[in-house]
C-alpha cells in the first residue's frame, strides 16, 4: 500500500527532538532521541508527528533506533517512507536491530543480516544489552547496493 500525500517527511533540528520525545511517550514506545542524534518524523496534514526514528551516533556506527507508528497509522507505508527518507544519512556503518518478524521489511530497504562478532564494540554491547531485554532481535546493516531495486 502506498503513503498518500498528506504525509511529509522532516528532519528535526535540535531543538524540536523534544516533540520526538512527546510522540515516544505519548505512544509509549522505547526510544528517546538524544540532541545530537539525526531524527525524523513523518507528519500529517495537520502536522501531527505519526512516525519517528533516530540515528544514534556510536563511536565508529551509528544505529538506526525508536522507529516507530502511530498506531492508527500503521500498513499505509508509512514506516517506507520514514525510512526512505532517512536514508541519505545512512552509510555502510548504519546497523539496526529490528524485531525478528521485521527482517524482511529491512531487507527491502537494502539492510542486511550480520553476525554479531567483528562490529564495532558499541554496537555489540548495545545488542547484547536488548537481548538481555528479552527482545527478539537481529542485528542488521546498511547495504546501499542491496536496495537499488527496492
Amino acid at each position: 500500500m502506498t503513503v498518500e500525500q498528506p504525509f511529509s517527511a522532516h528532519w528535526l533540528s535540535d531543538l524540536e527532538i523534544p516533540l520526538a520525545n512527546k510522540f515516544y511517550r505519548t505512544y509509549k514506545f522505547r526510544g528517546k532521541a538524544r540532541r545530537h542524534d539525526p531524527c525524523a518524523v513523518i507528519r500529517d496534514q495537520q502536522q501531527q508527528i505519526i512516525a519517528c526514528g533516530y540515528l544514534r551516533q556510536l563511536t565508529g556506527a551509528q544505529l538506526l533506533a525508536g522507529v516507530a507508528v502511530a498506531p492508527d497509522h500503521r500498513g499505509q507505508g508509512v514506516a517506507r517512507l520514514l525510512l526512505n527518507s532517512m536514508a541519505e544519512a545512512y552509510d555502510q556503518q548504519t546497523f539496526t536491530f529490528p524485531y525478528r518478524h521485521l527482517v524482511p521489511f529491512y531487507q527491502s530497504l537494502g539492510f542486511v543480516e550480520e553476525e554479531v562478532d567483528g562490529q564495532p564494540s558499541a554496537i555489540i554491547d548495545r545488542f547484547h544489552t536488548y537481548q538481555k531485554q528479552g527482545r527478539d532481535i537481529v542485528m542488521m546493516r546498511y547495504q546501499a547496493q542491496a536496495n537499488l531495486n527496492a
